[in-house]
């Protein structure tokens, strides 16, 4: 049921979920581009001037999803990490991750134009609430990760998991191009160039996780 106008909490909450899910079903079937907040408006059959009580524009609501994306990911890949827990394994650590990401395609297509469109058209206040609630449930994936690798510090596993964020976006859109790229790499001499998303991701952690483990060697005291 939808209300004219939504007066409780509990009635407020329903049409907020309404109006992520409409955001939802509109995406597996459109780009983000061609998503407009009266097409949104239009799936919730809300007004258009009764979104802006919730989100301020169409980024800022698409930023809640991934915020739920997000949780359903961490919520399935921590329990499953668990299983390789102090067992040092980084081959086993990576694959584990970047699989459970791949299988996630709306939170990584989200997170592929998360700094060049969500983060675009809302205020400084909308994106502090945003990376700090991203940030808490990062925390249980840096936990989780931690006991796998305990050789790693906490600050390693971090910038893990930051490179983790900015490698998928570009790796992502690399292995999903448009129709004309897709078409044009089945050309014997560009399929080559042909991206693998696991693959490569797998790969490119891996390399960055030996970096990781490279300890700066101390600089040896001036003799006088």
């Amino acid at each position: 049921m939808v209300w004219k106008r939504a007066r409780n909490p509990e009635q407020k909450e329903q049409r907020r979920l309404a109006l992520l899910d409409a955001a939802a079903r509109l995406f597996e079937q459109h780009p983000f581009d061609e998503i407009s907040l009266n097409a949104i408006a239009r799936a919730a059959n809300i007004s258009k001037a009764n979104i802006y009580r919730y989100f301020e524009s169409r980024e800022e609501l698409f930023l809640h999803l991934m915020l739920e994306d997000s949780r359903e990911w961490i919520d399935a890949f921590v329990p499953e990490l668990s299983q390789l827990n102090s067992s040092e394994d980084d081959g086993a650590v990576v694959h584990a991750l970047v699989t459970s990401l791949a299988a996630r395609h709306r939170f990584i297509t989200l997170l592929s134009v998360l700094s060049s469109v969500l983060e675009r058209n809302i205020t400084v206040d909308n994106v502090i609430r945003f990376k700090m609630a991203l940030r808490e449930q990062v925390q249980r994936v840096v936990a989780a990760v931690g006991a796998a690798l305990p050789s790693l510090s906490d600050d390693d596993v971090m910038q893990l998991l930051s490179a983790t964020i900015h490698l998928t976006g570009g790796v992502w859109q690399a292995a999903h191009p448009s129709p004309a790229v897709n078409e044009a790499l089945k050309h014997p001499e560009l399929n080559p160039a042909r991206v693998d998303f696991e693959q490569q991701m797998q790969r490119y952690l891996i390399i960055f996780l030996r970096g990781l483990r490279v300890k700066e060697p101390k600089q040896a005291k001036n003799m006088e």
